[in-house]
């Protein structure tokens, strides 16, 4: 990647997240509060009126599977208009328009950090040990941001031209998140459905980070290599789609 292409993406990126905050009172500290309250609400919902059993550390367990839904969440919708909010750049400036996706991804990179650092504030808090399995937590924090890199790309090369997107991304995304074992264990799956949730890679990713991170069982390499398949089957066919796309940008915005 040339220097100059690098510097124009952390400048984006750096720009968008102070912007998101501007004039805000409490400013950053929104990006922690925000999953903290939503964890709250479902934790209060689910370890004491709709208990479910079996879930050991449950507290970590739907922690972390809020940050990452919530990480997949905001950099797919954030990606999916950055072209939108960057209009007048697209129209005046001549460059890869690519580079406004990662920024755009960056972005909500930060405060994904920002709220593993919360979360690892809970984790020292609590009754869980550190695992030796924990490093490989990097791997499937890789999977995800590259899998929401895909899915923003696809979603950018079309919500210029159709608008009502968002609309559609929005249930897309209100549907998946009770589809995918954030609150509930697996363990309430039927068997036979199972391979069925886990076709979609983020379920994969958010269940094999708990496990690696929480519960020091290394997820068998068969689902990995399946997860992996997955992505680059997302990824190649995003990138040439946005590619294809990325020449109307200009006449679209």
């Amino acid at each position: 990647m040339k220097k100059n292409t690098w510097f124009l993406i952390r400048e984006l990126a750096w720009t968008d997240f102070k912007l998101r905050y501007n004039n805000s009172i409490l400013g950053y500290i929104w990006s922690l509060l925000v999953p903290l309250m939503i964890f709250g609400v479902l934790y209060l919902v689910f370890s004491v009126f709709m208990r479910f059993e079996g879930i050991e550390h449950y507290q970590l367990y739907l922690l972390l599977g809020l940050i990452l839904w919530s990480y997949f969440y905001e950099a797919t919708n954030n990606g999916m208009q950055s072209m939108h909010y960057k209009a007048s750049l697209i129209s005046k400036m001549n460059f890869p328009k690519w580079v406004i996706i990662v920024a755009s991804n960056m972005t909500s990179l930060f405060t994904l950090c920002l709220n593993l650092f919360v979360f690892a504030v809970f984790f020292m808090l609590s009754s869980a040990t550190a695992k030796v399995t924990g490093w490989m937590v990097f791997f499937y924090l890789l999977q995800l941001i590259i899998l929401s890199f895909a899915v923003s790309l696809f979603l950018a090369s079309f919500y210029l031209r159709f608008r009502d997107l968002s609309h559609i991304w929005s249930i897309v995304l209100q549907v998946g998140f009770w589809l995918i074992p954030i609150v509930y264990p697996v363990s309430i799956i039927p068997d036979h459905l199972r391979p069925v949730f886990f076709l979609n890679p983020l379920a994969r990713i958010i269940q094999d980070t708990r496990s690696v991170l929480i519960y020091g069982s290394s997820p068998p390499l068969r689902h990995t290599i399946i997860s992996f398949v997955m992505i680059v089957f997302i990824l190649i066919p995003g990138i040439v789609i946005f590619f294809i796309r990325s020449g109307k940008f200009a006449e679209e915005v």
